[in-house]
């Protein structure tokens, strides 16, 4: 019963979501569902009523205004069931619209540590699957248009059976026609056909729960599947699949994948041919039964001639529409499971503590970072990562982070940036622990430029500013200052030029060098009082790193600025050095200071990579 009410309450709630959406959608897929049911029934009437009167010897003139009747009301039903069902799916198709972008939406408020989870990578591909192999809302609303349009045929061919079946005289002497005239007859007909409906029910939904299981079973498979053929058509990667052989190794897995899925879905598709095969049986048994009985009382004189054809019209259709319903019930179900999927990943919480304390505004760029004991570990992971760190960035000052491989160092950026929380000890900016401030407005005071950052297949100036609107004149003076401004003067439409070529011809292939100096770029248009800089500059050669370096000191003047780099050579300019290893601070100090310490890991380093430039 619980079960029952839960699966109530997501259908209720699935149509709560898409009637906000457009509350008009509703009553005028009533009144569509309303007009498509009738259409058959004016027929089937007024051809009754127009072979009657040729039987019954009716004058031209009567039977000519049945037919006139018939095309008028026909015509205005059809004129009518178009313009409905026009709107209606231009109606559906932007509730679809709305609610598909509700998942980008949902993934984009996120906390980033969740993203990285792998729960939450399969809540987006089970809603996105749900949408994708299903047909989202948008088959939900139209299983739930068929719905009530049976809804109507049932009201409407009950009501023409009953009506037959009660409309003839019960006191007549032959014991066999006053059976054939009873009413109960026309309700146990009725009956046999709910039974035929009940059972038919079952056998649907049982299908629809084996299309369900296979379906959750195949969430994390479909996700491999759709990544590999994905990656297969991705051209950024088509070099290492050529050079490397790749695609030999890719199309074995997709077909792996597809073999693994087709042994499931071959599975159930056998299993419901059998069950959809005894209910059609059943069905027809009970079909034929009814005509059987219609046929009975036509030879008896029961019913007319046109009645006849009135009893079979509203039987079939009584019978369609039933099975029809069963099956809109089912599907509806079946559905509502792929949509609550759907609902349950919108519904998802975020865990970080998101503060409301605004961040003072100082014109000065005073802003003081602190990092107080800090220690770390990623989620599902035991292997700490910080080990009790504490640093105090001084305002105005250039710190470089150095170490080697897997130190901790990005991992201290990442903190920094509150795209994690610490397991342990607090980050404070001017006393307090970021994690009381409001989290955008905190955001708002860094720029970074990632080593895995990523550029989108838009313009470079939307690249840049990461808004509609901006100045343009701002974007070219960063641009330049990144070192493109002979690279952006040689392009057709300058900054207005596209990234890649995803969605055109037009599209600008960069270098690896060039999209950093971008990336770089946008990080100085975000003009915020602290700006890092995680090895950014990995892909270009010594001297354009030097060049960078030596600009992005003098554009961040009085801003406090973080350099992750490998290269030691670069940290020479920086006001303060911190060496990690092993995830935690084991030198600090300048350059000079640093290298007179021959027994630390910076004059290692240092003397490591001096060997490659004096050899």
């Amino acid at each position: 019963m619980k079960s029952k009410r839960k699966l109530l309450k997501e259908i209720i709630d699935v149509i709560k979501i898409s009637n906000k959406s457009d509350r008009l959608f509703f009553p005028l897929m009533i009144i569509k569902s309303l007009v498509t049911a009738s259409l058959p029934f004016v027929a089937i009437i007024y051809s009754a009523l127009i072979l009657d009167g040729f039987i019954d010897a009716l004058d031209k003139t009567s039977i000519m205004a049945y037919v006139y009747q018939m095309i008028i009301i026909s015509g205005i039903l059809l004129i009518s069931r178009t313009m409905l069902t026009f709107f209606c799916e231009q109606k559906t198709n932007l509730i679809g619209l709305r609610l598909n972008s509700e998942i980008s939406k949902k993934t984009l408020n996120l906390d980033f540590e969740q993203l990285e989870s792998k729960e939450i990578k399969d809540k987006i591909s089970s809603a996105n699957q749900g949408v994708l192999f299903t047909g989202g809302i948008g088959t939900f609303i139209n299983i739930l248009g068929e719905a009530i349009e049976n809804i109507i045929s049932i009201i409407y061919s009950f009501t023409l059976i009953i009506a037959l079946f009660i409309s003839v005289d019960l006191n007549d002497p032959d014991k066999i026609t006053r059976i054939f005239n009873s009413p109960l007859l026309g309700v146990g007909l009725i009956g046999l056909i709910i039974i035929s409906l009940l059972l038919n029910f079952k056998i649907i939904n049982n299908v629809n729960k084996l299309h369900h299981a296979v379906f959750e079973e195949n969430i994390y498979v479909n996700r491999l599947f759709l990544y590999l053929l994905n990656s297969s058509m991705d051209y950024k990667l088509s070099k290492d699949i050529r050079l490397f052989h790749i695609d030999k190794l890719l199309s074995s897995k997709i077909k792996d994948y597809s073999v693994r899925t087709s042994k499931s879905y071959g599975y159930i598709f056998n299993k419901s041919g059998w069950m959809n095969a005894r209910g059609g049986l059943l069905n027809h048994v009970v079909l034929y039964t009814a005509y059987t009985i219609i046929g009975i009382k036509a030879l008896l004189g029961i019913i007319s001639v046109g009645n006849v054809l009135l009893l079979v019209s509203a039987v079939t259709a009584f019978n369609t529409a039933v099975v029809q319903f069963a099956s809109n019930i089912s599907g509806a179900v079946m559905q509502t499971r792929y949509l609550a999927l759907y609902k349950e990943y919108l519904e998802t919480n975020t865990n970080m503590y998101k503060g409301t304390l605004p961040v003072e505004k100082r014109d000065d760029g005073e802003y003081e970072f602190e990092f107080k004991n800090v220690s770390f570990h990623y989620p599902n992971n035991d292997e700490i990562i910080l080990n009790n760190v504490s640093w105090k960035m001084e305002t105005g000052k250039k710190l470089a982070i150095v170490g080697p491989n897997g130190a901790g160092k990005t991992t201290f950026i990442k903190l920094l940036c509150r795209l994690y929380d610490p397991t342990k000890g607090e980050i404070l900016l001017n006393g307090i622990d970021i994690r009381k401030y409001d989290y955008k407005e905190y955001i708002d005071l860094i720029s970074v430029v990632f080593q895995d950052f990523k550029l989108f297949s838009s313009t470079i100036k939307e690249n840049v500013m990461c808004e509609q609107d901006g100045e343009d004149e701002k974007v070219l003076e960063y641009l330049e200052q990144a070192g493109l401004k002979e690279r952006i003067e040689k392009l057709e439409n300058g900054i207005d030029s596209y990234l890649y070529s995803n969605f055109g011809e037009q599209g600008v292939e960069v270098s690896g060098g060039e999209s950093q100096k971008i990336a770089i770029a946008r990080a100085l248009y975000k003009d915020t009082p602290l700006v890092i800089l995680d090895e950014p500059t990995s892909a270009l050669d010594p001297i354009s790193e030097y060049e960078i370096y030596t600009k992005f000191d003098a554009l961040v003047e009085r801003k406090t600025a973080i350099y992750i780099s490998h290269r030691m050579s670069s940290c020479r300019f920086c006001d303060n050095i911190i060496v990690f290893d092993k995830g935690e601070i084991i030198q600090s100090g300048n350059h000079d200071e640093l290298l007179r310490s021959t027994d630390g890991l910076y004059y290692n380093m240092w003397s490591a990579q001096a060997k490659h430039y004096n050899t």
